[in-house]
């Protein structure tokens, strides 16, 4: 299919969802508070990236979103801890989940 209709594309566009753009910040300003909530675990690199793998693992059954991701912060920090993650803390990042929640949409 050497000139079929695909041969003829010059031109790809995105129609990108800056509701996306302008609300990363909220989840990097978490994402923040989580590393220092647990930050006698490892520092933030190492605990973002801990973060990043249970969000990958987590993404076919949560979604995207701040629940999902506050889920993941919770499964986290179970791992983190080896099990032994305060119920403060728990608090915290539930806390850190409803806070971005009440949020408004930019």
């Amino acid at each position: 299919m050497k000139n079929g209709p695909a041969s003829y594309l010059t031109t790809i566009g995105f129609d990108a969802d800056d509701t996306l753009w302008q609300n990363e910040q909220f989840f990097r300003m978490t994402e923040k508070r989580f590393a220092e909530m647990l930050a006698e675990h490892g520092d933030h690199e190492h605990i973002a990236a801990r973060l990043l793998e249970a969000e990958r693992r987590n993404l076919a059954l949560y979604g995207f979103g701040i629940k999902g991701f506050t889920l993941s912060m919770i499964e986290t920090a179970v791992e983190i801890t080896g099990g032994e993650v305060p119920g403060s803390i728990i608090g915290e990042i539930l806390a850190a989940g409803r806070e971005m929640l009440s949020h408004p949409i930019e």
